[in-house]
């Protein structure tokens, strides 16, 4: 992990799953920062590290970040009760 994810969509379990173990390595690594609380009604209460790579999940996850250093924003946002998929890409 050298840097901040990719920009993409999610569109299957696995895609969540990768993407979820690439923000963890990024925080991690101190290259990201979770923004809490998120000031969205819609925002999942959790840190990232708590959340599981594999699941189970919530049925809706939104969750923002900000690279360190910096004003850039990031929000991750999945649908899973019903596989809608979601997004990864700057605010």
């Amino acid at each position: 992990m050298t840097g901040v994810p990719a920009d993409r969509s999610i569109r299957t379990p696995a895609d969540l799953a990768s993407l979820i173990r690439e923000i963890k390595a990024a925080v991690a690594a101190g290259i990201l920062e979770q923004v809490r609380p998120d000031s969205s009604p819609f925002a999942t209460d959790a840190e990232i590290a708590d959340l599981a790579e594999q699941g189970p999940w919530p049925d809706y996850i939104e969750m923002r970040f900000r690279v360190r250093g910096t004003a850039t924003r990031y929000k991750l946002s999945a649908e899973t009760y019903h596989g809608a998929g979601g997004t990864w890409a700057p605010e």
